[in-house]
């Protein structure tokens, strides 16, 4: 098999369930209390349509009811930014999220446990989108109020940890996380017992922190397990099952176990595009290393059909579709014009903010014989660059501590922020 850039493989970690906000911590009472049950139900079975029409309905009804600052209506932004990140939806959930946690900190107090969950939630999403020096922050605060505000065997104490230990690892920093992972582990177990799904998440995450070191010996045990408690306590089209089966495909595929690895990564897409649908990022995630196993095989026909669909939603990992649409090409599966306009095809519509980068210089390159058009792209990019730059300003102050926050900067960059928003989509 030749050699392959594993760069194409985010790390399979795992956040343990990012927090819904639920009636107990909000004093909702009768239908409210309800109605947020039944939508974290809904949440949790995959029924996300269902979830988001209840989430929404609930969000508009509280804010009628109590007007828009009110704190069960930050409850229940962040539920419903919490069901559109489970459905890739991060540009929807992101402004929710930011929303939520600025009333939070009115109505709730700026080192309450509603906090802590809101940040990690917000963590979350920048650790999906590989932000990752936007999220430490956000973790760091929500661990530091959790460890202060509950006792030390509680699972959300765990929670932090593990989502801390992962926002480590996911940029190589093994001694910072397999400490935290550990203690995490240790705290679940107590807890919850040695079958919980919280386990298993400990589980495949220190699996993952010996596979990616090459302690293939200490990994196979600890994953095998995680899948082993995921395929008995959860359904079996479960995205944790999927997340497991992955990681397992991956590590036999490291040992060169290839007829062991194909079947699980078959299983894991299956699983996915059953349990989350076909436009997911986790789907495409799968569909990627699929395909990259497939042309590390020296299979280009069975990968580039997988390219191909993620090319056209979108998702395509360029260090896996390049080299399959160059095989392609050798191997006259593809004429050489459509296997280029394919791949640039798969640059421009890549989410790599390196891509889009060049793909907006491409487009004032475009424009340059249009002076009207030419402004109108130089103009978005000034002010794109001038929300970044606030955009990084609020997230950095809402992880600092109470007495080193400033309110009326924090209130100054939020209402520029949202003119800019005005200003490019109304403008």
């Amino acid at each position: 098999m030749k050699s392959r850039n594993r760069l194409i493989f985010s790390l399979c970690l795992a956040l343990l369930a990012s927090t819904c906000l639920g009636a107990p911590s909000w004093a909702q009472k009768g239908d409210t209390a309800a109605l947020s049950a039944r939508i974290n139900e809904l949440s949790r079975a995959g029924k996300y349509a269902e979830a988001v029409a209840l989430a929404q309905g609930q969000v508009e009804s509280l804010e009628k009811k109590f007007g828009p600052a009110h704190r069960d209506v930050g409850a229940a932004l962040n539920n419903l930014a919490q069901i559109y990140g489970s459905q890739g939806r991060d540009g929807e959930a992101e402004p929710l999220f930011k929303r939520s946690i600025a009333i939070l900190e009115k109505t709730a107090g700026l080192d309450s446990p509603e906090i802590a969950s809101a940040l990690n939630n917000l963590a979350a999403l920048y650790q999906r989108q590989e932000r990752y020096a936007d999220a430490e922050p956000l973790f760091e605060r929500s661990l530091a109020i959790r460890e202060k505000a509950v006792p030390r065997d509680h699972p959300d104490l765990g929670q932090s940890l593990n989502n801390l230990a992962t926002n480590y690892e996911k940029q190589g920093r093994h001694a910072d996380s397999e400490p935290l992972f550990k203690r995490s582990l240790a705290i679940y177990q107590k807890a919850l017992g040695p079958e919980h799904p919280a386990v298993a998440t400990l589980l495949n995450n220190l699996g993952q922190v010996d596979k990616v070191q090459g302690r293939y010996p200490e990994a196979e045990p600890l994953i095998k397990r995680s899948l082993a408690i995921r395929e008995k306590v959860l359904v079996s089209d479960h995205p944790d099952v999927a997340r497991s089966l992955n990681n397992l495909a991956d590590l036999y595929e490291r040992q060169g176990r290839y007829a062991d690895a194909e079947p699980l990564y078959q299983r894991a897409l299956a699983v996915r595009e059953r349990a989350v649908g076909p436009d997911h990022p986790d789907t495409a995630a799968s569909m990627n290393n699929l395909a990259s196993f497939y042309q590390a095989e020296g299979r280009p026909a069975d990968a580039l059909p997988l390219v191909q669909r993620l090319i056209r939603k979108g998702r395509a990992q360029l260090r896996a579709a390049l080299p399959v649409l160059a095989d392609a090409q050798r191997q006259q599966l593809l004429p050489a014009e459509q296997a280029l306009d394919q791949a640039l095809n798969a640059i421009q519509r890549g989410t790599q903010s390196s891509a889009a980068s060049a793909v907006n210089k491409l487009a004032v390159r475009l424009a340059a014989g249009n002076d009207r058009l030419a402004e109108l792209v130089r103009r978005d990019q000034d002010l794109s660059a001038e929300a970044d730059v606030l955009d990084k300003a609020i997230v950095a102050a809402v992880s600092k501590e109470r007495s080193k926050r400033d309110v009326v900067s924090e209130q100054r960059a939020r209402a520029r922020l949202a003119a800019i928003s005005a200003a490019r989509y109304f403008g």
